[in-house]
């Protein structure tokens, strides 16, 4: 097995949750992959926060997920597609008296989330509405019309419930004119229970499509249906959770508007202004839980990293939660026991896609590591990964990561790929990515280049100021950015200056774009999912809203619009150029690929592009993915050879 069928077989854990006494943690694991018209699957495991051999709870090809410990840590309820795949329902297991989890709901639609009420009494739902019915005398479809909006429901569980017997009751709870949560494909965890189990927070919008969730209003929603308003949110997903005295709301949302996202704000839960916690602080929040004293534990993105830090409310400094560990990483999910004294969390670093620990809140004792789903990783060569700090043209200290290759000699100058990240309000951090298709630095790195992965003004990680500076000028000053980085690993004595190369997807598609329409020093470039034409973009995608934020309205101002759009500049472009789509993308339409295709074409410049069927913004199915790695490793290899 080579390098790129290992990395597309890993397993990788999707969810943790540790038990409220905190003696045990479940988790979800699930592949990097998919096989072609297959739901993604799950597994639901156990092990003890001690340690020890981790056990599975379920088994099969189904996709089971959203694993919830019921408030007294009997029995857990999770989410499955065991019935009907790619509709999953709630199901629950007692772990007291083992046998076979037991199917709680038959929504058409399927169950997207579900959490426990405080007293363990209820579950509230996400419910996903019903698809479609067949329409016999036509087959068109009107743009826009009867999307289908996510609902809250309250269903009553069983003492005794038991495998055949009748669903128990459940009724609905919002509004049918509104959708419950934020962007599906960003996670529906946009509901959380008051601590007095009379009422719940969420937010709505109009619907799931990704344009009309800004901004998102929050709510409070009483076990009766009623309704009360506490004001409007910038965010994709705000998770809003009542605090422990069920006085206060915590959000991650935008301080103001979008791109400032990823900040910590409290809204108190009778309704009033918002507070931003943290005001000013040189990182990014992604994800948070209130602790039982007030405070709030959330990740923190500070540079190419990902911690447990504590937040204080009431504005005291942001502090480690946790003993640090020996080599830079970056958590990506964690969860606290029901005293707050201890946490399981998801840790990925250089060499790792991901493993299960267990730590003690505000102890100096490492944390333990609880799974090895990977060992195969240990026998693979991996490039250093090293920070870089660099200097732009404005005087900005940037930062990134330099991917060295594998037996790298210093003296030696080697081809450089410079690969950019998306978002644009992403960052490249020190882990393995769990789609390896985005990130091609190691198998590059196996294969005797150096890679730049650079974090240009705009990305996650260094405050709001820093996410903002390309609000209006999106590919101007960042472009910059990326170029006196390349120069920095050319000034290292690592990059060779005439074997540059340079790609991306979605974000880093689109400056891939710009960048071989405003330079020719790169001998070949990837474009993947990338804009061409900001103008036509905003007519054909799904996120129209989140890029008003970034060069306004597109009726209002098209000039600033095509100003930045690189098929504009494409007369300059020389560097031949392979594209990529998945051929389901709303976010970024195959429409944008076809314009720099045809536009290349146009000028005699050498391009070719590829759509993979099925797939949207990501490329998930194995072989879409294995055949994605060896075209970008190819295309590489032959312009830079010449062979």
């Amino acid at each position: 097995m080579n390098d790129i069928e290992a990395a597309l077989a890993a397993t990788v854990v999707a969810d943790v949750q540790v038990s409220p006494d905190g003696e045990r943690v479940l988790y979800v694991t699930s592949s990097v992959a998919t096989e072609k018209d297959t739901p993604p699957a799950g597994t639901l495991g156990l092990v003890d926060a001690a340690g020890g051999t981790p056990r599975r709870l379920t088994s099969g090809s189904a996709g089971d997920r959203w694993p919830r410990w019921s408030p007294d840590g009997r029995r857990v309820a999770f989410l499955s597609d065991r019935e009907k795949r790619g509709s999953a329902q709630a199901y629950l297991l007692d772990l007291r008296h083992g046998g076979e989890a037991v199917r709680l709901t038959g929504h058409d639609g399927g169950v997207l989330a579900l959490e426990w009420s405080p007293d363990g009494a209820r579950l509230a739902l996400l419910v996903a509405a019903a698809g479609d019915e067949p329409r016999e005398d036509h087959d068109e479809t009107v743009a826009g019309e009867d999307v289908g909006k996510a609902s809250l429901w309250l269903l009553t569980v069983p003492d005794d419930a038991a495998a055949g017997g009748a669903l128990p009751d459940q009724h609905r709870l919002s509004p049918a004119d509104r959708h419950v949560g934020g962007i599906l494909d960003y996670g529906p965890a946009t509901f959380g229970w008051a601590p007095s189990g009379d009422a719940l927070v969420a937010t709505f919008t109009a619907s799931p499509v990704f344009t009309d969730q800004l901004p998102a209003e929050l709510v409070t929603i009483d076990l009766q249906g009623g309704v009360r308003g506490l004001g409007t949110v910038e965010t994709f997903s705000a998770m809003p959770r009542f605090g422990p005295d069920g006085a206060t709301v915590a959000v991650n949302a935008a301080d103001g508007a979008l791109p400032a996202l990823f900040t910590l704000q409290t809204v108190p839960a009778g309704g009033g202004s918002a507070q931003l916690l943290a005001p000013g602080h040189p990182g990014s929040f992604f994800g948070f839980s209130w602790l039982p004293g007030g405070e709030i534990l959330a990740i923190l993105q500070e540079g190419q990293q990902q911690r447990l830090a504590v937040v204080d409310p009431a504005g005291g400094p942001v502090r480690d939660a946790i003993a640090p560990f020996d080599r830079p990483g970056c958590v990506t999910a964690f969860s606290v026991s029901a005293d707050g004294r201890r946490v399981a969390f998801v840790r990925a670093d250089d060499t790792s896609y991901g493993e299960v620990y267990v730590a003690d809140l505000g102890s100096d004792t490492p944390a333990r590591r609880l799974t090895d789903l990977n060992p195969w990783t240990r026998e693979q060569d991996y490039g250093e990964v090293r920070e870089l700090s660099w200097t732009s043209f404005d005087g900005l200290e940037l930062q990134g990561l330099l991917v060295l290759p594998v037996g790298y000699q210093k003296g030696r100058r080697y081809p450089l790929l410079l690969q950019i990240h998306g978002g644009p309000m992403g960052a490249w951090l020190h882990e393995l990515r769990r789609y390896p298709c985005l990130d091609w630095s190691q198998f590059l790195a196996r294969r005797g280049y150096a890679v730049l992965l650079p974090n240009p003004r705009g990305s996650s990680g260094r405050g709001t100021a820093f996410l903002s500076g390309i609000a209006g000028n999106y590919g101007e000053p960042d472009f910059e950015d990326l170029m006196s980085g390349v120069d920095a690993a050319v000034d290292l004595g690592v990059a060779d200056p005439e074997r540059l190369v340079v790609g991306g997807w979605s974000g880093g598609g689109y400056l891939t774009n710009w960048t071989i329409t405003h330079t020719d020093r790169f001998k070949a470039a990837v474009s993947g999912a990338g804009i061409a034409n900001w103008v036509s973009f905003q007519g054909t995608a799904d996120c129209r809203s989140a890029f008003d934020r970034y060069f306004g309205v597109v009726d209002e101002d098209p000039e600033t619009h095509w100003l930045h759009s690189p098929i504009r500049y494409v007369k300059a472009a020389t560097t031949p150029t392979l594209i990529l789509y998945g051929e389901q993308d709303a976010r970024v339409p195959p429409s944008q690929g076809h314009e720099l295709h045809q536009g290349l074409r146009a000028r005699g410049v050498e391009t070719r592009l590829v759509l993979y069927p099925r797939e949207a913004h990501a490329v998930v199915e194995r072989d879409h993915q294995a055949d994605l790695l060896y075209r970008v490793i190819d295309w590489f290899d032959t312009h830079l050879s010449g062979q």
